[in-house]
């Protein structure tokens, strides 16, 4: 299953009926490459507000979100964003089946999911809330039954915001990124056996499950003779005279553990931290910068969805070329475009959506992987959606290396050569507010 289609209406900068925001895409890699204000984080957070994200950062709808035509006019009373979702495996089908819209392809019947998000300006006089919750309905209208919160978990979106940090998404502690990441990979889940503090031989430690490792950890602490002095004096010499003899009060002193496994492995991957190091054989991190920990960070996220068998693996990446070195920002698209190639075990691809506004990045993606974002339109260079031949793109392909990329994504291009030159320099320096005779 893949995002077809996204369609906004009077949100932000996007207005409605022939100044909607309409876009097709393709499955796999998009990206969407447009200078400052062109709307590419409007479309990204679009996505957020319908689909959610699991980091559980949670995006409202705020009252300036609603569009302003221009200054001194009311802002619409709705937003609506569209999503059609195509590809639909048997698995898809069974999760969403009371949700499912049917259309004629010609002869055929090809089955779709079409999400219709609403959010609706509160008129009513003297309210505090500015904004009602929103509503998601199903149906090629809008007019089907109302997806309930735990189909849209289904659904939910990896999200990688901009400048994001890296390092502390990948630090230990309660809540950690890195410790909903590795609780859903098969390997930590599946690898080893449990621990059974009876087993008669006992279980070789290197044999032990992450789960089973956490359970060792707490019976030996429970073990520690340290701990059994400290508990032994704690109940005899301050305990006992402050209890009756029909109400004893014992203490026990022990690591804090929950009784369901997922709760309890959470726990103990809570503990762990992921840093680079030196070189394949090196146990001890190696201090590196930003760029290189969000690379990680990237390669972390993916290793989850690329290993997960349910939910929509789609990741949002919002500049990806932050903190990058330009050469690593063409390592990263090209490994991000494998990846996106590649089917997970279900048989689904992972769907991938970055903005960038950098030439460098657009250059080494095929055309039919970008999408020009531009004053809240969307012009997509996939063949089939482009007046250009195919000759047209097998000459871009060979003419966007980097440089070039700056000249065809620039808003404006001025080429000046020969005669022209020794007539135009004069006006533009003029133009530039400099004495072209002085300083030319």
């Amino acid at each position: 299953m893949y995002i077809a289609e996204i369609k906004i209406e009077n949100f932000r900068l996007f207005g409605s009926g022939e100044h909607a925001f309409r876009l097709p895409l393709n499955p796999g890699l998009t990206a969407l490459v447009g200078e400052n204000d062109a709307g590419k984080t409007a479309i990204i957070d679009a996505l957020r507000l319908v689909l959610g994200t699991r980091d559980q950062d949670m995006l409202r709808v705020d009252f300036a979100d609603f569009h302003q035509s221009a200054p001194g006019i009311e802002r619409a009373d709705h937003v609506t964003i569209g999503l059609t979702f195509r590809g639909l495996t048997v698995a898809d089908r069974a999760a969403f089946a009371e949700f499912l819209t049917y259309e004629m392809i010609g002869e055929q019947v090809e089955t779709v999911l079409i999400i219709t998000w609403i959010a609706k300006r509160n008129a009513k006089e003297g309210s505090s809330r500015r904004v009602l919750p929103p509503e998601w309905r199903t149906g090629a209208k809008g007019d089907g039954p109302t997806m309930d919160l735990g189909a849209r978990s289904l659904l939910t979106a990896t999200y990688l915001r901009p400048l994001r940090d890296a390092e502390r998404a990948m630090r230990a502690g309660r809540g950690s990124r890195l410790s909903q990441i590795l609780q859903y990979t098969a390997e930590i889940r599946n690898t080893g056996v449990g621990f059974d503090r009876n087993a008669n031989p006992p279980v070789e430690a290197k044999d032990l499950s992450v789960l089973g490792l956490g359970d060792y950890a707490t019976y030996l602490f429970g073990e520690n003779e340290g701990i059994k002095q400290a508990r032994k004096r704690l109940n005899e010499e301050y305990l006992a005279p402050l209890s009756f003899a029909d109400d004893l009060l014992l203490a026990r002193i022990g690591v804090a553990e929950a009784q369901e496994d997922n709760v309890r492995l959470r726990q103990v991957l809570e503990k762990l931290e992921l840093a680079l190091t030196g070189s394949a054989d090196a146990d001890t991190a190696y201090s590196r910068g930003l760029g290189s920990n969000n690379l990680l960070f990237m390669a972390c996220e993916l290793l989850l969805l690329a290993a997960e068998s349910d939910g929509f693996p789609l990741l949002l990446i919002e500049e990806p070329e932050a903190h990058l070195h330009p050469q690593r920002q063409l390592r990263l698209m090209s490994f991000l475009q494998a990846q996106a190639s590649k089917p997970r075990a279900d048989g689904q691809k992972i769907q991938i959506i970055v903005t960038t506004h950098s030439p460098n990045l657009a250059s080494d993606l095929d055309l039919n992987n970008l999408a020009l974002i531009e004053g809240g339109r969307a012009f997509p260079l996939c063949r089939g959606k482009t007046q250009l031949s195919g000759t047209d793109y097998r000459f871009l392909e060979r003419f966007l290396d980097v440089t070039k990329a700056n000249l065809f994504f620039a808003r404006a291009v001025m080429i000046v050569e020969g005669d022209a030159e020794t007539i135009l320099m004069p006006v533009i320096a003029k133009l530039l507010g400099r004495d072209f005779h002085e300083h030319g």
